[in-house]
């Protein structure tokens, strides 16, 4: 059989269309450099969060089962506002609201059965290698200095194209979330303008540099990391649809501005965002369903196969009888494979099996395997993959439906 990964496309959020993932070979191995935006660790994990990093779970463990090596790095944003506003609300040090909320979300994708990023950076942790990237920045005249470090957009023409957003699309955006900031003398001379090293608020952290004590801006972090673990270009750069700007399309700016290098991320690669209630689930609104209520619901394999049956560059709505239906084909799956023994066609573990038709399978558990790999193989359609999972149910597939259930769910339990 054919190397997946060659047959393997993704949507791309700046060309709006699919290409192919090419990863390139690195000591006579294909290796692919993966780096998905992470959590503020200010609350606890909802199902938005848990939809992103399944979806790039199941990605990684594609890829590796078609002997791809990824190097996946996830950060963690411990230096932000809403971090520090939390803390302010509760009365605790920002550095135990992040011990504890990084704690609870290790144990919920734990739980999840995710294949852990290989590095998982914390912001305050790399100052060093982020107000270097600022300096740079300054000194290449890519930022100049005011009442705070700003990036000057107007030195990158292609702002606004990863988002496919109009200049005045975008003020909106940053106004509507509080981001926009103040024009004029004293400030920043362009509404689009953004920070990349900023004073810190009373309470605070603050770390010395030479344009004054402060911390960094939210997208130089991300610019900063993806350099340091990854290089100065990498293949796929992922996370929610609502990262797509400001975030992501200023840290394509500043990055591909710092190294001359384009593009910054082959591909772009934003999932979409989880409704609850008829509105998009955020802490803001206050209408969350955290991964632990899930987990309390149904077991962990049933939530991964819940957010695998969707689309993962759509928009969605969660419903508690759509998580009891996946529970229900859990159940089915867990029937299916008590008792039998692993046999020769059962899938390796993601890091060293294979993805297709395997040895020892089947005739029908081999056309169903092919069916399967070809659907992950378009663009990452779990959907359909889950139907084929399904019709391997049906027939008594056991060993081709333990297979997929290990791309599908990880090693997330059944009961």
């Amino acid at each position: 059989m054919a190397d997946v990964n060659f047959r393997l496309r993704v949507h791309d959020t700046l060309s709006r269309r699919k290409v192919r993932i090419e990863p390139s070979a690195q000591k006579g191995r294909k290796e692919l450099r993966l780096y998905v935006c992470g959590i503020t660790p200010y609350e606890s994990g909802h199902m938005g969060h848990a939809f992103t990093f399944c979806t790039f779970d199941i990605l990684v463990r594609f890829l590796e089962a078609s002997g791809v090596r990824v190097r996946y790095v996830q950060n963690i944003t411990d230096v932000d506002d809403p971090l520090f506003e939390r803390a302010r609300r509760d009365g605790i040090d920002w550095r135990d609201l992040v011990a504890q909320e990084v704690a609870v979300h290790i144990r919920d994708m734990d739980a999840l059965g995710w294949r852990r990023p290989d590095v998982m950076p914390r912001v305050s942790e790399e100052i060093e290698p982020i107000l270097r990237a600022a300096t740079q920045l300054h000194s290449r005249r890519y930022a100049y200095q005011s009442d705070a470090l700003y990036f000057d957009v107007s030195r990158y023409p292609r702002y606004g194209q990863l988002s496919h957003r109009t200049r005045r699309s975008m003020i909106r955006k940053l106004r509507e979330e509080e981001l926009l900031g103040t024009v004029g003398a004293g400030a920043k001379r362009d509404a689009l303008d953004f920070p990349l090293w900023r004073a810190s608020a009373p309470g605070e952290p603050a770390w010395p540099s030479r344009f004054g004590d402060g911390r960094p801006g939210w997208h130089i972090e991300c610019s900063a990391m993806v350099m340091r673990y990854l290089g100065e270009q990498i293949d796929i750069h992922g996370g929610g649809r609502d990262l797509a700007f400001s975030h992501h399309e200023s840290e394509r700016a500043q990055s591909e501005s710092l190294t001359g290098k384009v593009p910054f991320a082959r591909v772009w690669m934003h999932t979409g965002l989880v409704r609850y209630e008829g509105r998009k689930m955020s802490k803001s609104l206050g209408n969350l369903v955290l991964i632990s209520q899930a987990l309390e619901r149904a077991p962990a394999a049933a939530v991964r196969l819940y957010l695998a049956s969707r689309r993962y560059g759509r928009d969605w709505e969660f419903s508690w009888s759509g998580l009891a239906q996946a529970a229900r084909l859990a159940e089915r799956l867990r029937v299916l494979l008590a008792g039998e023994p692993a046999g020769v066609g059962t899938a390796r573990s993601a890091r060293t099996g294979r993805v297709g038709p395997k040895k020892g399978m089947s005739p029908a558990g081999r056309r169903l395997q092919a069916q399967f790999t070809a659907a992950l193989a378009d663009n990452l359609d779990t959907p359909r993959a889950i139907r084929v999972l399904r019709a391997a149910i049906r027939a008594g597939e056991a060993d081709a439906a333990r297979s997929m259930l290990s791309l599908l769910a990880g090693t997330a339990s059944l009961s």
